[in-house]
């Protein structure tokens, strides 16, 4: 940052004191292993990006510093990033605080929470954080933090109630046309006016403007019959998949999966049938002969469910009437956030599904493969939760003394 006056492309560098707003979200990949608090975590933290990140804000002295992260930066080693992340902007001079945000109370039909870190340079006035302004399950709205055994609250004053109900996943995407698996047409006709508040908010007013980026994986062809079976019915997920043997897409058949033990947790079955798939279930060893390949109900689920909570939501449908799993880098139905699949239609979500979860407008463009769209915005904050935080600022700034 000494020297240095115009990047690789040639565009011209910010000089000192010539940022007003320094905004970001440094990936944590670098700590979140550590394992004892010694010199070596200090110096492992003194290299990570989160420390990069605060350099530049030594650097520039901006007026107002944000910091995103996902929510359990405020965990990390109990707490001793977000401490150490608050001391520094401390020693810097700055006033600052911490809250977790959850992005479904700005207006997007996904649950996301997110810590928000906020500074404000001596003479200006720190901000509040946003006031929900959409009302959102209580379940996906615990905002609150444990540090030392202090319980810190997100000082909002709204957290029962907001002006406007919950976005669902009907409000964000019911207008868009249906496609198929794999479908890679970038543009194509909306084939609908918008039916909701959100749809106008992220459509252009310009009728004669195209859908983008409407376009989903290509799954493998046991996978795809496995999501085409997948009943339509709100919940669904692989624990409703029959267990029978059809034709694939390429022309082979897959499997019927073999029960041959006794579950000792579960027993067996309404009609009196074997649950197990591994000796495991009656309380043997696993055994490699078990596994069975290229079965229409993955054998890996029933073989651990006992031990995963039945691994619910695995090649799960959305709801219509619901929100999103927080939005991944890569929507997969044996993944993190299996819930993946389209509320009716036999594909995993497509990548403008994935933005408007987001709170994107159509108008946003991604670049590179379906993957490489897929990461841009699982990694992105909600422009919309982005928009509250960023409202927030210009009201403290305008009252700032300075």
């Amino acid at each position: 940052m000494t020297g240095a006056t115009h990047s690789k492309g040639g565009l011209r560098l910010p000089m000192q004191g010539e940022v007003e707003l320094l905004c970001g979200g440094p990936p944590c990949q670098g700590f979140s292993g550590m394992n004892r608090f010694n010199s070596r975590e200090y110096s492992n933290f003194k290299n990570s990006l989160v420390a990069s990140y605060l350099s530049y804000c030594d650097y520039y002295r901006p007026k107002y510093f944000i910091l995103e992260n996902v929510r359990n930066f405020v965990a990390f080693k109990k707490g001793m990033v977000l401490k150490l992340t608050l001391r520094a902007l401390l020693d810097m001079g700055y006033q600052c605080t911490f809250g977790i945000l959850q992005a479904g109370n700005y207006g997007v039909p996904q649950t996301r929470r997110r810590l928000i870190i906020l500074a404000a340079a001596p003479g200006y006035k720190l901000p509040m954080y946003p006031e929900p302004t959409h009302v959102f399950s209580r379940r996906a709205c615990s905002l609150t933090a444990t540090i030392d055994g202090k319980r810190f609250v997100t000082n909002m004053k709204w957290d029962e109630s907001a002006p406007r109900r919950t976005c669902t996943i009907r409000d964000a995407m019911s207008d868009l046309p249906s496609i198929a698996n794999g479908a890679n047409q970038i543009e194509i006709e909306y084939g609908s006016m918008p039916e909701s508040h959100f749809q106008r908010l992220v459509r252009s007013k310009d009728e004669s403007k195209k859908l983008r980026d409407h376009i989903c994986k290509n799954m493998a062809p046991l996978i795809q019959a496995r999501i085409a079976r997948v009943p339509t019915t709100p919940g669904s997920d692989w624990r409703d998949l029959p267990n029978i043997s059809v034709m694939l897409s390429d022309g082979t058949k897959c499997k019927v999966l073999q029960y041959r033990y006794e579950d000792k947790k579960n027993g067996r079955s309404s009609s009196g049938a074997l649950r197990g798939v591994c000796a495991c279930a009656s309380g043997g060893a696993c055994s490699p002969h078990d596994k069975q390949e290229n079965t229409l109900i993955p054998w890996c689920l029933p073989h651990t469910a006992n031990r995963h909570n039945n691994w619910a939501g695995l090649y799960g449908r959305l709801c219509w009437d619901g929100y999103f799993s927080t939005t991944v880098t890569d929507p997969e139905p044996m993944g993190k956030q299996g819930r993946v699949l389209h509320p009716e239609q036999s594909r995993v979500v497509s990548v403008r599904e994935c933005a408007r979860s987001q709170g994107f407008p159509d108008s946003y463009l991604f670049a590179g493969s379906v993957q490489d769209k897929h990461r841009q915005i699982g990694n992105a904050v909600p422009p919309p939760l982005g928009a509250a935080v960023g409202r927030e600022i210009k009201k403290a700034f305008s009252i700032s003394k300075i």
